[in-house]
């Protein structure tokens, strides 16, 4: 979902990479396997984020073709997988949660309020600002049921532009279009993005508070959040709205306490490996949620500072963003186009727009707002 970029959480990263202590500890013998804390990668680059958050955004977009062009009797051959527990998209939405958690937290912590503010500000408005506005005054007038006249004069054309803020009730519609596929919502991936907003402020009110400026501190709050929010998540301000909303929430707090805790987590292929296991043997079993969220949200960091370096922003830029917010629109005009198709070409023929898509939006919008940060904080 997303989404805090990893210069956020290292804005004085340096081009070295730390992947390991250069001498094993004292006592564990020259052939000893050297594990590192999570902390000794503050300051690098050279991370495998951008290219797990497009992994992530993709794997949304599989996920939708099969409710997005549903045929009877076809489902995702992964749900036998997950045996009921979680379907691939809800674990592709908690993992850009965790991994927003844990880079937004070190924005707040290292760079302050302001900047804090304005980083998210970028990040998420501009693109998905046009992506609405792309939806209510192109897409609409030309697949909608209605008289052009029609569609204009309907109060929940203009309504729809709202969800372009974030942060207020979603409008799930637009007057007369898509009214004929399974699914009618425009765009059923923006939910998403109020939950993560939501989840900005209430960091931004617990960092004011000072909450986060000592780990032990910071990490008695997001003990006491998360056990609060076990029994009592309606009543957390904010995010309690909906209970859709807890998973997605409780990844983004998992992130926050991994950064707040991050020198006392050690990143070890044999933890990896033991936390895949974890995950497999979690689906279809009561505790899953309790097992499954920790192990996976391990299994995201290690992929992203213990495997090699991909230098993905460099080869393709982080398009993982506008892959997340075109791909749904797109897969309703694929399947509009073609009713019937098998879910498999819908997620190919929507990947093959949506990804150029998404490059243009990352080197043409996003990172050309983002680049004025720095000329605004200097100028506030």
């Amino acid at each position: 979902m997303r989404r805090a970029t990893h210069s956020d959480a290292h804005a004085n990263a340096h081009t070295t990479p730390v992947t390991r202590r250069e001498s094993p500890p004292a006592g564990t013998g020259n052939n000893a396997q050297v594990v590192v804390p999570l902390s000794d990668f503050d300051g690098s680059r050279r991370n495998n984020f951008t290219s797990i958050r497009i992994l992530l955004a993709w794997s949304v977009l599989y996920g939708h073709s099969f409710a997005i062009a549903k045929l009877p009797g076809v489902s995702d051959p992964l749900n036998r997988v997950f045996q009921g527990s979680i379907y691939i998209g809800d674990i592709a939405v908690n993992g850009f949660f965790a991994l927003s958690g844990f880079l937004v937290c070190a924005s707040f912590i290292k760079r302050g309020f302001a900047d804090y503010t304005l980083s998210r500000a970028l990040r998420i408005f501009p693109a998905l600002i046009t992506c609405v506005a792309l939806a209510t005054l192109v897409m609409g007038p030309l697949v909608t049921s209605l008289s052009v006249r029609e569609y204009f004069a309907d109060a929940g054309t203009w309504n729809y532009l709202r969800n372009g803020l974030a942060f207020f009730r979603m409008h799930w519609n637009l007057p007369g279009v898509f009214e004929d596929n399974v699914r009618q919502a425009v765009n059923g991936s923006l939910w998403t993005l109020t939950v993560e907003v939501r989840c900005y402020v209430l960091l931004a009110v617990i960092g004011l508070f000072g909450l986060l400026r000592d780990r032990h501190i910071g990490t008695f709050a997001m003990l006491c959040l998360f056990a609060f929010a076990l029994f009592y998540f309606e009543d957390i301000p904010l995010v309690g709205v909906w209970d859709k909303w807890a998973r997605p929430a409780g990844y983004f707090l998992i992130g926050v306490f991994l950064y707040l805790n991050r020198d006392r987590v050690i990143l070890d292929s044999r933890l990896a490996l033991f936390a895949a296991v974890l995950c497999a043997a979690a689906f279809g079993k009561p505790w899953f949620d309790y097992v499954f969220a920790p192990a996976f949200v391990y299994l995201l960091f290690y992929l992203a500072y213990g495997t090699p370096y991909l230098d993905t922003d460099s080869k393709l830029g982080d398009i993982s963003y506008g892959v997340y917010i075109y791909a749904w629109p797109v897969q309703q005009l694929v399947v509009q186009a073609w009713p019937g198709m098998h879910p498999y070409a819908n997620t190919l023929i929507s990947s093959a727009f949506v990804i150029p898509m998404a490059w243009l939006s990352w080197h043409y919008l996003e990172r050309p707002m983002l680049s004025l940060k720095g000329k605004l904080l200097r100028k506030g």
